[in-house]
């Protein structure tokens, strides 16, 4: 396994040692120090726990003693695995402020370590500045920076495999551009190394080891993750939602994040057993297809709308026709019917497929009954056919509901987008021509974004489930997902 450290230097990475103890460099002297120790002979040693409150303004007599405590407890902290490789983050300014020197030094400790393979990079150089506030795109970190401290991060992470890691340690330096590399490197650690933030706290005594610790969770980022999912939920992207926050899952305090998990699973259709929102657990299998159609139109998603519109009312007719049926134990499609469907509904089942008679046998077949009574072997029950003009048929004929029987018809005439969007590539010319259709057939507003749930097609199919207030149902998710992930 390969390990890159990530660090950042500032004024306080590089000390001196005089007389056992660690002093920090004056800060309004610190560039000016670290000219005048170049000048010298100069060498790294352990840093001290021993520290004093004094700020180095000149340098003593004779060879310099640095120490580098930082980047120490950076080491400590890897133990028997050190890393096998560092890039280092300097700034090399004018001026008598700029902590020039510390990168030098940080590589010279590492080296000492045994890690040869270091490479520094100077961010800031000569007299730029970090920030530009004349220019709104690079008020708090210029453009031209970003892009050095992408590119350097990216060349070094890319060596890393699935399995490696990287340790950050922006432990000096400017605090913008050191949350800027935290973000850089993570993003550019997806799918490959993991990424483990260090820091090391500052002590108030005045003895003691600097200690590196895995950066602690703040809870600005756990609220941070909250608004960016619930604004991505609101948009119908419960998927993309649960991508943006699933990274907090085993967070302590951000328990949540279940509720994202719980649009992800009814999005995905997976188990959701412990889901505590009941409109996604909704026993009617039409309410539950409803909601998939609005969030699919909220997203922009038509392809994932056009199934679901289809789906809907394939859902809405079993959700009647369970009412009336009893399946059969081991046989699948089988049913009793009760009440029994009238003899003119029913025929003996042919089980030669349509597709292998002749079109005119075909064109008859489908006027035919939709009920088949299956062979006396298995006693009264029966085979249901519900594709297309048969499921129209039984919504009309035997389950005698014309709000089903309009929705669909309607359905039947926009039918054939489904096999358009699972056969074809979805095309924005295609897309466009799936919306004005649906929207033709009254299936989906002619908002933007469309809606399913308002259209009174889809409401009285869902009224005659006793669903109350069907326009509202998506209202009251969102708002009770609201309520979840604003709450402390």
């Amino acid at each position: 396994m390969k390990t890159l450290l990530i660090m950042t230097v500032g004024q306080t990475d590089v000390q001196l040692v005089v007389g056992g103890q660690r002093h920090k460099l004056d800060g309004n002297t610190c560039g000016t120090l670290h000219d005048a120790i170049r000048e010298r002979s100069w060498s790294v040693i352990d840093a001290p726990n021993e520290r004093s409150r004094d700020l180095i303004n000149s340098l003593p007599e004779g060879e310099v003693k640095l120490c580098t405590p930082k980047l120490d407890a950076v080491l400590s902290f890897t133990g028997d695995t050190p890393p096998t490789a560092a890039l280092i983050f300097e700034t090399n300014r004018e001026g008598k402020r700029d902590p020039r020197m510390s990168g030098e030094v940080v590589e010279h400790r590492l080296r000492e370590r045994g890690i040869s393979q270091v490479k520094r990079v100077a961010f800031l150089t000569g007299t730029e500045q970090l920030e530009d506030p004349s220019n709104d795109l690079d008020a708090v970190v210029r453009r031209a920076v970003v892009a050095t401290l992408s590119n350097a991060i990216g060349q070094q992470v890319g060596q890393l495999n699935k399995g490696d890691r990287v340790l950050v340690a922006t432990t000096g330096g400017l605090a913008a551009a050191n949350e800027l590399i935290n973000e850089l490197v993570r993003l550019h650690a997806v799918g490959g190394p993991s990424v483990t933030v260090l820091e090391v706290p500052d002590r108030d005594r005045v003895q003691g080891e600097d200690v590196a610790v895995p950066e602690k969770f703040h809870p600005a980022a756990g609220y941070r993750a909250r608004w960016q999912a619930l604004s991505l939920v609101e948009k119908g992207n419960l998927l993309g939602a649960w991508g943006a926050v699933s990274h907090l899952e085993r967070e302590p305090g951000q328990e949540w994040v279940k509720v994202v998990k719980w649009l992800y699973n009814f999005a995905a259709s997976l188990p959701n057993q412990d889901c505590e929102i009941e409109v996604l657990k909704h026993p009617r299998m039409a309410v539950r297809s409803a909601l998939r159609v609005e969030l699919a139109l909220r997203a922009g998603d038509i392809p994932r709308a056009v199934h679901g519109t289809v789906a809907f009312f394939e859902s809405a007719l079993w959700d009647r026709l369970k009412e009336k049926t009893t399946p059969h134990s081991t046989k699948k499609r089988l049913f009793r019917l009760n009440p029994a469907p009238a003899a003119e509904l029913v025929r003996e089942r042919d089980t030669t497929k349509l597709a292998d008679l002749p079109r005119s046998k075909q064109d008859e077949d489908k006027k035919k009954p939709f009920i088949f009574k299956e062979p006396d072997e298995y006693g009264d029950w029966y085979w249901i056919d519900d594709n297309e003009v048969c499921a129209v048929m039984l919504a009309k004929h035997y389950l005698g509901s014309e709000t089903l029987t309009s929705l669909g018809q309607a359905v039947n005439k926009t039918r054939d987008l489904r096999n358009d969007v699972a056969h074809n590539e979805p095309t924005p010319s295609l897309m466009d021509d799936a919306r004005q259709r649906m929207q033709e057939a009254g299936l989906w507003s002619e908002s933007d974004p469309c809606s399913f749930l308002s259209q009174p097609l889809v409401q009285n199919v869902l009224k005659e489930l006793c669903v109350s207030e069907p326009s509202e149902l998506l209202v009251k998710l969102l708002a009770e997902v609201r309520r979840r992930l604003t709450s402390l």
